[in-house]
């Protein structure tokens, strides 16, 4: 788990033609970006877990990654409610809002917690604007279970495209039964390429034991 910076951080140059950035990349002026008046006025409800910033060819932008971290699990610190927050950058400077994310912990639920290793921030489709894909996790309350079993709990991965938000559900267990993979319909209407990417991700995942998800349908989300 990264710890937020307070630290002034330099402004980290990114070609508008690549448009891509990775996560823990410096932001604009740190010091205004994570001030708890900023946030006040932003109307980030939850502490700020983490954040990111990127460019594209329309400009600059944070990410803010919130948790209530008010659930101990495993050794872990964990939420019952999560956030994220997708802000432009303005001159000022100032924050306009572009897209947020709102979940909590169902019932019987250990809790919950982002992913930030597995953010992405990059032009999957090559239209010169930054498709943020976001990860986070729900673990099951079972005391037989750990943190690391990639076939316990579900999954929930979150991408923007320019001013839609997609989302990919998945369920995992033990049994080919007991896994499911669903979208939104923002999903079905994205670009195929940007479709592709993130079913290559959950395939990618698998293969390297961070979660089972169903590849009954080659990992693609079915509605």
């Amino acid at each position: 788990m990264h710890i937020l910076a307070t630290a002034l951080f330099a402004l980290l140059t990114l070609s508008s033609s690549t448009a891509h950035a990775v996560p823990g990349s410096p932001c604009v002026s740190d010091d205004f970006l994570v001030h708890r008046d900023t946030l006040k006025a932003a109307k980030v409800a939850l502490p700020v877990f983490d954040h990111f910033c990127y460019r594209d060819s329309s400009g600059d932008y944070v990410v803010y990654l919130t948790e209530s971290r008010d659930r101990s699990y495993d050794g872990e610190a964990l939420s019952s409610k999560i956030g994220a927050y997708l802000f432009k950058i303005n001159a000022g400077p100032t924050l306009m809002a572009r897209g947020t994310v709102s979940d909590g912990a169902p019932e019987g639920m250990a809790g919950m917690q982002w992913w930030p290793k597995l953010t992405e921030l990059s032009d999957i489709d090559g239209d010169g604007l930054v498709d943020p894909v976001l990860v986070y996790r729900f673990y099951a309350k079972d005391s037989g279970k750990m943190l690391s079993d990639p076939y316990e709990g579900g999954l929930k991965m979150i991408v923007f495209h320019r001013h839609a938000k997609a989302a990919i559900r998945a369920i995992t267990g033990n049994l080919d039964l007991q896994r499911s993979t669903t979208a939104s319909a923002p999903y079905f209407k994205l670009p195929p390429v940007l479709q592709m990417h993130l079913v290559r991700k959950m395939n990618r995942m698998y293969d390297e034991d961070q979660f089972g998800f169903d590849n009954s349908h080659a990992f693609k989300p079915q509605k």
